[in-house]
Formats: structure tokens, C-alpha cells, sequence
């Protein structure tokens, strides 16, 4: 792996500053702590700064500091929360590799009951650690490249353990190169061959990519890419259109995939195969997005925000919602959380009144849309996708004063936002949903946050 700066990051008591200190030793090179250098910017300690300009005004100066870090080979040790402002981890990614460390919380209080930090919580010191670590994990795996647990080494041997995790690389070279050559199999473009062969041996390069069947119409890639390029990562997003999702992350440990985005078939059933689903995605029942770190696998849900965002500013009572799929009951969830009554209803009863039972809504099949006179109408099925001159519903039903929001985003202008332009209503193409989805997951996959306006012009 070529040489950059190692930055620590993690919960306070996990061993960043004495464990980046006999990193300097074993490597010769430089040792900055971001809480030392707010200290010495200021002139005061970490906890006078917190009682006089609370911890918003701390993580002001914080971000400040890490701007000013010079780029360039180093080690870095990181304050408990830098990683949680996104702008934060930008700037430390770039020319890095980013190492978490963990410790058992029953560690972290023995490490550092007796300080003098202030409570981020009000909490008593056991439950605070617990809460902390739960609500902020999410965000320092996605910042990592790797992972150490702490909670029996000494710094010297925790330091020997990084150096050893980053020059072994991120992947083994032979599983890598199995990897790619089943990929080159599938129907992804010639020139998407001839870069993976091209790339196949390099142990520096995270792989990320789409994983469905077919997921070949996805224009993940090229936007991946080039945010990837934006933002300085060592990555590489392709296409993996696979039948069998849980086959397929059985082949993933040591070739270095680090992310994937899930579209269909496989959003629910790869679920089972996963390590940890979050709540919103487990209450979906569906995941759309993997984040994979040290071989463990976490499930997402990106989709229901991608939904909800567009939704700003948008009111009314009744949201009906056509299809029964995994982007359905994103759709249903979304518009729970604005505020509307959701009706599912979809050609097959059964599937509605199935995905109805977890959330109380109305179902129906598609040509009861009459007997609604919903305020919001959102398509989740693939009708109109492509060349398919189709709509999912009898243009008739449509009226001056609904809002259309079709999520299929090839093309752009479907059949369905083109009879519902024509009945004067008001549409929210499916680039919407596309694009904030996508800003979501790239902040999950790599702790960043890529403006929703660099997307869109991506896009085109």
C-alpha cells in the first residue's frame, strides 16, 4: 500500500493519542493530536472550552483545527467526536488510511473515569459511554478503512498490529483476482473489463459497485467514480450483477469490496445474510445498501430518504403508493414520516395486504385508485422503465391537484410523469429520489457528504 498519513479515530479512552505516539516512534514520522492542538490554538483546556462555548462551539474550533493539518505522510490522533461533522472526515481522508479503535465499554470507563471531561449527556459516566458508542458507531465505521479492538493491547503492540493490518493491504491479491475474473463474466461494458483486468493485482483500491439482477441500467458507477475522484478516495465502483446474493457475499472476504448499493431482486433477500441491519431498514424490511468492514456486513436503508427529501414542503393526507415491493415499503415509511395516510395497492392483493400488516395501511389493487382521491400518488413499480410505453394506472384518475412522484428514473420524463404533466399536476421525477438516496449512501459508505447539487449535475 503506498505511504499516507494514519489517522486514529474512535471513542475516548480507546487508546488514539498514546497508540499514535508509538506509531511516530515506530515509523519515524510526525504526531499530531487534534485536542492538543485545539488546546494550544486557544489557550485553554478541553474542558474550559466546553463550559464556555458548549460543544457546538468545541466542534467549531475542532473542524477549524483539522483544516489547518497539513497534508502529507503523519499520524493523527482524532478527538471522540471529529469524525460525527462529515467535513471533518473529508479532510481527513484525503492521502489516509483511517483506523478505528475500539475498546468493551467496561474498558473505556476504567481508561477514563478519573478525567475531567464534562459530560456530552447529562448520563451517569457507565450508561453515557453505552449510549455514545451506540449512536456514533454508525458513523465511525463508516469513516474507517480498518478496524482494531483495543481492549487488551498495550500501544506498542497495538501500533505493531496497524502497521502490519496496512501493509498487508487491504485485499488478498488471489481472491481479488477470482473476484474480478467472475465479474468480467457478467454482461458489464468492454471498457469496464478491460479496467478491472488492468486493476485486478492492486491491493490499495477499495471495490464497491450494484448489486442486482439486472442492475446493468444502474448509473451508479460512473457517479461513484467520479465522487470518488472529487474526494481523493482509492476506490473503485463497478457493476456485480449476481442471481444469488448471499453466495455472493460469501465470496467477498479479503478482496477488498467494501460497499455495495442493493437493487433488485435482492434487497429483501439479502437481508438474512448480513451481520446487523439498522432499525429503519429492519422496519422497511428491506436493505439497499451494505457497508462492509472487517468482513462484518451492515445493512441499510437508504431509500426511504431519497423519498422523504423530494417530499419537503409537500402536504396532504392521503399518499397512495403502486407496487408492493422494497421500494414500496420505503415509499409507505417515507410518507408515514410526513405525515400522510398511506394506500398500498398493487396488480397481486396478497403482496399489498402483506406489506399492509406491518405498517396498518389500506391496500387494494391497482385499478381501485378511483375510490382514493389521493393528494400524493408515488410509483414504485418498474412500469415505464426504458422503452416500455406503459403507466401503472388509467390516466384518468389523475387530477389537477395531485403530486405525481414516479421513482423510475430511466428515462427521466416517463410515460406516467407525461400523462400526469398533462392532466396539470404537479410531478417529482424519479432523478429526485436517485439522487438523494445516493448522497445518503455515499455518506454511509465513506463518511462523507457529496453535495445533492454535485449529483444532480452528474446526472445531467
Amino acid at each position: 500500500m503506498a505511504k499516507r498519513r494514519i489517522v486514529l479515530i474512535g471513542y475516548r479512552g480507546t487508546g488514539k493519542s498514546s497508540i499514535g505516539k508509538a506509531l511516530a516512534l515506530q515509523t519515524g514520522q510526525s504526531h499530531l493530536d487534534t485536542d492538543q492542538l485545539i488546546v494550544d490554538a486557544t489557550g485553554k483546556t478541553i474542558p474550559e472550552i466546553f463550559n464556555s462555548e458548549g460543544e457546538a462551539g468545541f466542534r467549531e474550533i475542532e473542524q477549524h483545527v483539522i483544516a489547518r493539518i497539513p497534508s502529507g505522510a503523519g499520524i493523527i490522533s482524532t478527538g471522540g467526536g471529529a469524525v460525527i461533522r462529515p467535513a471533518n472526515v473529508q479532510m481527513l481522508r484525503m492521502n489516509s488510511v483511517i483506523v478505528l479503535l475500539t475498546s468493551k465499554p467496561e474498558i473505556i470507563f476504567k481508561r477514563i473515569h478519573k478525567t475531567d471531561r464534562p459530560s456530552l449527556t447529562g448520563l451517569p459516566p457507565k450508561e453515557e459511554i453505552e449510549n455514545v458508542l451506540e449512536e456514533r458507531m454508525p458513523t465511525y465505521r463508516s469513516a474507517a478503512d480498518f478496524v482494531l479492538d483495543t481492549s487488551t493491547t498495550t500501544a506498542r503492540e497495538a501500533a505493531t498490529q496497524i502497521l502490519e493490518l496496512i501493509q498487508s493491504g487491504i485485499c488478498n491479491p488471489e481472491k481479488r483476482m477470482k473476484l474480478i475474473s467472475s465479474v468480467i463474466q457478467t454482461s458489464i461494458p468492454s471498457g469496464e473489463k478491460i479496467h478491472l483486468k488492468k486493476n485486478a493485482g492492486c491491493s490499495d483500491i477499495f471495490l464497491y459497485g450494484i448489486l442486482g439482477y439486472p442492475c446493468m441500467h444502474s448509473k451508479s458507477p460512473a457517479i461513484y467514480n467520479h465522487l470518488f475522484a472529487d474526494y481523493g478516495i482509492p476506490a473503485h465502483y463497478t457493476w456485480f450483477e449476481q442471481k444469488n446474493p448471499g453466495e455472493f457475499l460469501q465470496s467477498l472476504p479479503e478482496t477488498g469490496v467494501r460497499g455495495l448499493s442493493v437493487t433488485i431482486p435482492h434487497k429483501v433477500t439479502i437481508m438474512p445474510h448480513l451481520d446487523e441491519v439498522k432499525h429503519d431498514a429492519e422496519s422497511i424490511g428491506a436493505v439497499n445498501t451494505v457497508l462492509i468492514l472487517n468482513d462484518e456486513k451492515f445493512g441499510y436503508n437508504t431509500d426511504w430518504k431519497g423519498i422523504y427529501r423530494p417530499l419537503e414542503g409537500v402536504t396532504g393526507e392521503k399518499a397512495v403508493i403502486l407496487g408492493a415491493g422494497g421500494a414500496a415499503a420505503a415509499a409507505v415509511y417515507a410518507v408515514s414520516m410526513r405525515g400522510y395516510t398511506p394506500v398500498i395497492l398493487n396488480r397481486s392483493p396478497d403482496r399489498a395486504i402483506h406489506l399492509a400488516r406491518k405498517t396498518g395501511a389500506e391496500t387494494g389493487k391497482l385499478e381501485d385508485i378511483g375510490k382514493f382521491s389521493p393528494d400524493l400518488i408515488i410509483n414504485t413499480t418498474p412500469v415505464g422503465m426504458g422503452k416500455d410505453p406503459n403507466i401503472p394506472i388509467p390516466p384518468q384518475v389523475l387530477k389537477p391537484e395531485m403530486k405525481v412522484f414516479d421513482l423510475v428514473y430511466t428515462p427521466k420524463d416517463t410515460p406516467l410523469l407525461q400523462a400526469a404533466l398533462a392532466a396539470g399536476c404537479s410531478v417529482i421525477p424519479g432523478t429526485e429520489m436517485f439522487i438523494h438516496q445516493l448522497a445518503e449512501q455515499f455518506r454511509i459508505l465513506t463518511g462523507i457528504e457529496a453535495p445533492v447539487s454535485r449529483i444532480r449535475e452528474m446526472l445531467g
